[in-house]
């Protein structure tokens, strides 16, 4: 093929204009721009960054990435910035002082934005937990709430401050008091104040709660979480030494006395998830079968010293790689589903680890052993994908708690074949009808908030609701839209009231011109009774499982925003945390509380 042939295949495109150049230029006529090469870069001046703008961008990678505020004064970063800004002069680079100066200013700027939104919210839900690291201790909470036009949920750091001393009641109520002030917070904005199970955080929400303080003489009021009844507690439980001192210094030397009655604390929900997670460790350490724990021991010592070999041993954790071609994640007692996740990849890779075991001079598992592990997996994957649900943020509501409690219990009876595993189901089911009884008897008080979440929740609605409760969560559902659509209706009265009362022309007239007068309250009630009525069983017979559906029934979207704010998990505390391990490092031990605090606020604005 000749050269010509070949270019006219390859360039194609652009032989038409090569020949008229040719034409062009044989008679004459060339101009040295008909053709343009077309250049990689601009041969004109650069255009540079304004100082302002490698501020930004350079404190934006600050806090993104989780660098130390000393990394713009390292001599590698500031040749990286001249180089790519293609300048000499190291003043535009700010130093720590500046980039310090701009963090304050842009975390008084999320404060002032977040309570800003907060104000325009009708309620919101806090979670709360303490956090230790480099010998240091930090209450951290987050809040929740959802947009009523989107209902996506929308997530916010409120701090991260340090508690200095024991984990006490007392210092537990003023740290977190101190920091839902900062942002101007109400307690009676919040839903609810979601914890795990701590014994101090349980004793500070039954001291200080607004709703145990309104029912101490009295009995429980419906829908009151605050309950200890339960002979179930969580393992961290505040240690505090025992002293024995002299009955009647109790009246006068009492803790109680230096309790501020100030403090207002929100009512509290436990963690559900955590409830699960406890279930899933705590509970079934009780479990006294013999033959159960005999195989269950000799299992998990063998996959436990596997598992410690291969994370302490670069030879061993090779070896696995070169075998499976995957790593093996190690169970961590602070990280839920854990065991599950270890075990199950474990299963997975059953083929390749009985040959690597004895590469690695480790006790194989017996052919027994194996068929317990699966059938620990089969009885464990319920509790975990239960988990999972209910420590999810943005599409997790507190609708989801009864549904997914009441399947989780009914899939563990239905479980039949269960060669070594019966008494660990047994006792799974046990423990969940203990630790949520709440849940399976409806008809308690505290059922209520979990009840009417999960009815106003389009996915859900009655489906979930077993026969013999049927009337009885019906009912209380639709007492609570007419509830809800009397007071609406009660509050736009006053309103309008009172906007009519400025109008004194029309005083005189009021008796005869006011058309509210020819309605009695009792009609005017039973008006709106029948109202919420029809929207809740319309509501209920909807076969339409969207979000979106609620916009049609606007006493329903009440309710639903009313119940669903609250978040069923403190999930949300713990992946703060989880960044807080980033920037607390040990290198970093001088870093300031307020500094600190201020890092994790300005790095969840990014996130937003």
């Amino acid at each position: 093929m000749s050269l010509d042939r070949l270019n006219e295949l390859l360039h194609s495109s652009i032989m038409s204009q090569v020949k008229e150049y040719k034409i062009l230029k044989m008679s004459g006529n060339s101009k040295k721009d008909i053709l343009k090469q077309t250049k990689l870069f601009h041969s004109g001046p650069n255009k540079s960054c304004s100082k302002q703008e490698v501020n930004e961008l350079v404190f934006e990678y600050i806090i993104c990435e989780i660098r130390p505020l000393v990394t713009v004064e390292k001599r590698s970063f500031k040749k990286l910035i001249l180089r790519l800004t293609h300048s000499n002069d190291e003043s535009i680079i700010p130093n720590r002082k500046q980039i310090l100066q701009l963090l304050k200013n842009s975390y008084n700027s999320y404060v002032s934005m977040l309570s800003d939104l907060i104000q325009k919210s009708k309620l919101i839900c806090t979670t709360a937990d303490i956090w230790s690291g480099n010998n240091k201790s930090y209450l951290g909470m987050t809040c929740h709430f959802i947009d009523p036009i989107t209902y996506e949920r929308k997530s916010f750091v409120l701090g991260c401050k340090r508690i200095i001393g024991c984990h006490t009641y007392l210092n537990i109520t003023e740290t977190m008091t101190c920091m839902t002030q900062e942002y101007n917070i109400h307690y009676s904005k919040i839903s609810h104040t979601v914890t795990d199970n701590a014994s101090n955080f349980a004793k500070a929400f039954k001291t200080f709660s607004t709703s145990v303080k309104s029912t101490q003489s009295t009995t429980l009021s419906v829908g009151d979480l605050n309950e200890d009844g339960s002979p179930f507690e969580d393992s961290d439980v505040e240690t505090e030494n025992i002293t024995v001192v002299d009955i009647g210094q109790l009246f006068t030397n009492s803790e109680d006395q230096n309790i501020d009655e100030s403090f207002c604390l929100p009512p509290h929900m436990r963690c559900c998830a955590h409830t699960l997670n406890l279930i899933s460790t705590t509970d079934i350490k009780k479990i006294k079968d013999a033959s159960y724990i005999n195989i269950s021991e000799s299992t998990f010592i063998k996959l436990f010293s596997f598992w410690t070999l291969i994370s302490r041993s670069t030879v061993a954790s090779d070896k696995i790689l070169e075998k499976c071609g995957c790593k093996f994640p190690t169970p961590v007692v602070t990280r839920w589903n854990s065991l599950y996740d270890s075990s199950l990849k474990v299963l997975k890779y059953k083929q390749q680890l009985t040959k690597a075991f004895d590469d690695l001079h480790l006790i194989k598992l017996k052919l027994s052993e194996w068929t317990f592990l699966e059938k620990y997996c089969q009885v464990m994957e319920p509790l975990a994908i239960s988990l999972d649900k209910l420590q999810g943020e943005n599409n997790s509501f507190l609708g989801y708690v009864a549904p997914t409690i009441l399947v989780l219990r009914r899939l563990l009876i239905s479980f039949t074949d269960l060669k070594y595993c019966k008494p660990l189901s047994f006792a799974i089911i046990q423990a969940i009808e203990t630790r949520f009884n709440y849940i399976l008897d409806l008809s308690r008080p505290e059922s209520k908030d979990f009840i009417i979440a999960s009815m106003s929740h389009p996915k859900f609605k009655l489906s979930w609701v077993p026969l013999r409760y049927m009337k009885l969560c019906k009912n209380l559902f639709i007492s609570e839209c007419c509830l809800r659509i009397n007071t609406e209706t009660k509050s736009t009265n006053l309103t309008i009231a009172q906007s009519d009362k400025d109008d004194s022309d029309d005083d005189f007239f009021d008796s005869i011109c006011n058309d509210n007068d020819f309605t009695s309250p009792s009609e005017s009630e039973s008006r709106n009774s029948n109202l919420a009525n029809l929207q809740a069983l319309s509501f209920l017979n909807l076969k339409k499982k969207d979000l979106d559906i609620l916009n049609d029934f606007p006493v329903i979207k009440e309710v639903f925003l009313k119940y669903n704010t609250t978040i069923p998990s403190s999930a949300a505390v713990e992946r703060l945390f989880s960044k807080a391990v980033q920037v607390l490092t040990t290198r970093r031990n001088r870093l300031s509380d307020d500094t600190f605090q201020m890092l994790l606020c300005c790095r969840s604005k990014y996130d937003i």
